[in-house]
């Protein structure tokens, strides 16, 4: 067999707002950039001998850092961000970033091309209109900077030397280059990953819009098949009464009968349940002696097969509404595992006051990498054509998410596949669903 191979059943997701997470990014860029102009500062005026207007240079960083400590805040409200909001973020970046090159030189300054930053980010991450306005914002401030500016000098008067300028060009390019490329690939990179959420999540409507269908179309046969399966089961006691010194065949007529009961059964659950959001088919049993029913329908159902069953956990297990949906996810599992090893199935429950987790064994062939991605999808299947359609498993999987569970198929190191259920246990706790 080859390697190890888990599946996650697909579920319904609600993807991350993409500004929000953009919001996230700019405020950490603008954490290391406050950073880095006190760094620069300091060392301009101390380490250069070149006197700066410290009072509003520290006024407009400081300024900057309450603004970033107000967007970190903001962040952790669960509101969503608008495109509008993380312009207007842009334009404050913009405006300090004027204030700090007006009195540092203006157009001179060497890191006055740093106006790059802001346009690049919103290029990156906002509509046109919004990118544009940012465009046309940067580029009149750095315009005006060439003409009004306080001029960056020596004490003594002397202006700076080209050498320094050209080497502050230089370090002034290494720095926003490195912070484009880490902005625009952390900003691709989540566009990228909001792209695969969505997706996921269309698929899920679609198969939420099967599902509704197949119950429409499971509703209408449900009343269509009633009226012949009490026509069977009439005839099969008459053939039992005329049969009666037959054994081998009056056995048989014996497994017929338990089979047409048990799709009675199961059509009168399913009109119950077609009225009601909640089907207590079962009552209130203890967890162990709910999950034997499980197994106990099963091997009713499939004479001959071998489903082995343990359990782990306190006793008395908690007492708790056995839901006739929850009864059915799991029966489907179980038959997936009967399909793929019919000579050996093994089914274990461990439960505590929190959880309930359920591995179904079999010693099948396994999931084949091929169809590792498609599993639990709507209409697929890995047996063969006309013994399955796969709505099964996308049927549990749907009532064990409903209830907060989960539901991961993969690989057994020997052989087989395991299909594993965590599922909370508040919902079905008798206190609970009393």
């Amino acid at each position: 067999m080859s390697g190890p191979t888990t599946t996650e059943l697909p579920e319904s997701y609600t993807p991350p707002m993409l500004v929000r997470d953009n919001l996230r990014q700019l405020a950490l860029f603008r954490s290391i950039a406050i950073t880095g102009q006190v760094i620069t500062v300091a060392f301009v005026h101390d380490g250069l001998d070149i006197p700066l207007p410290l009072f509003p240079l520290a006024g407009a960083i400081g300024f900057l850092a309450l603004f970033n400590l107000a967007t970190w805040l903001r962040l952790r409200d669960l509101r969503s961000v608008s495109d509008r909001e993380f312009f207007l973020q842009l334009l404050v970046d913009v405006a300090v970033l004027t204030v700090l090159l007006y009195f540092t030189g203006g157009g001179t300054n060497p890191f006055a091309n740093m106006y790059i930053l802001p346009l690049t980010i919103a290029a990156a991450a906002l509509p046109w209109a919004y990118t544009w306005t940012v465009a046309a914002i940067s580029g009149a401030c750095y315009l005006s900077l060439m003409f009004f500016n306080v001029p960056l000098l020596y004490a003594n008067g002397e202006p700076l030397p080209y050498t320094l300028l050209v080497a502050g060009m230089a370090i002034n390019f290494v720095i926003t280059a490195g912070i484009i490329a880490y902005f625009v690939v952390k900003i691709t990179g989540t566009l990228r990953k909001h792209e695969n959420l969505l997706a996921r999540a269309r698929e899920a409507e679609l198969n939420n819009q099967r599902i509704v269908q197949l119950g429409a179309f499971a509703a209408g046969a449900a009343h269509e098949l009633s009226t012949p399966l009490a026509t069977m089961a009439v005839v099969v006691k008459e053939l039992q009464g005329r049969w009666h010194k037959r054994t081998a065949l009056l056995n048989e007529l014996h497994v017929m009968s338990d089979q047409i009961e048990l799709c009675k059964g199961t059509l009168s659950n399913l009109l119950a349940a077609a009225g009601h959001a909640r089907l207590d088919g079962g009552g209130k049993l203890a967890l162990d002696e709910f999950l034997k029913t499980v197994v106990g329908k099963c091997r009713t159902m499939r004479p001959g097969v071998n489903v082995a069953c343990r359990w782990h956990g306190a006793l008395p297990a908690p007492e708790i509404v056995a839901d006739q949906s929850l009864r059915q996810a799991i029966m489907n599992l179980l038959n997936n595992a009967v399909d793929a090893s019919p000579e050996q199935v093994e089914m274990e429950g461990k439960w505590n006051e929190q959880e309930l987790c359920i591995w179904i064994r079999d010693r099948g062939h396994g999931i084949p990498p091929e169809a590792a991605d498609k599993i639990g999808k709507v209409f697929f299947t890995t047996k063969p054509p006309g013994k399955g359609s796969g709505m099964g498993l996308v049927l549990s999987n749907v009532i064990i998410r409903r209830f907060g569970g989960s539901v991961k198929i993969f690989n057994q190191p020997e052989r087989g596949a395991c299909t594993e259920v965590r599922l909370p246990l508040a919902p079905f706790l008798v206190s609970a669903g009393s």
